[in-house]
């Protein structure tokens, strides 16, 4: 009794996990056909330093955020964001700069609404320089050194 009664969870469990299986994998091959039918219109330029921001408490220094991004914009673009690396570079500073004096780094800076709002202001600078062309900024990595 006790063996048919281990046999028969065994086979319930199994054609549950068997339908379960299918299912997902059915889902997985809609969304795998609705993404090749949408083709990406973006592609990704990461700028090649990292933008080093001083942390300051009055007249003093009291340490370094470190952050690295890159641009998400159309595809064959690239060169053209690449050429405006230098204004972006400029601008991105103005922002990071604004956000530190905010106290935009100090405390949990990398909580969503935080990075939300420092990731929107960036897009919204690299959108004023590179038009239509910019779809938004990344933040790749952040990094923050106390003294």
């Amino acid at each position: 009794m006790r063996f048919l009664i281990i046999l028969s969870l065994a086979v319930i469990c199994g054609a549950g996990g068997a339908g379960a299986a299918w299912v997902l994998k059915s889902g997985q091959g809609t969304d795998a056909v609705m993404e090749d039918d949408e083709p990406s219109h973006y592609g990704f330029v990461e700028l090649q330093n990292q933008f080093v921001v001083p942390l300051t408490d009055g007249d003093t220094i009291s340490g370094l955020v470190a952050v690295s991004l890159a641009i998400e914009g159309e595809k064959g673009q690239e060169t053209m964001i690449e050429d405006a690396e230098p204004r972006l570079r400029d601008a991105f500073l103005r922002v990071l700069f604004d956000h530190a004096r905010a106290d935009g780094f100090s405390g949990d800076f990398t909580n969503n609404t935080s990075m939300s709002e420092l990731r929107n202001r960036l897009s919204t600078t690299a959108h004023g320089i590179l038009g239509s062309i910019a779809n938004g900024v990344l933040i790749t990595s952040v990094t923050r050194q106390d003294f």
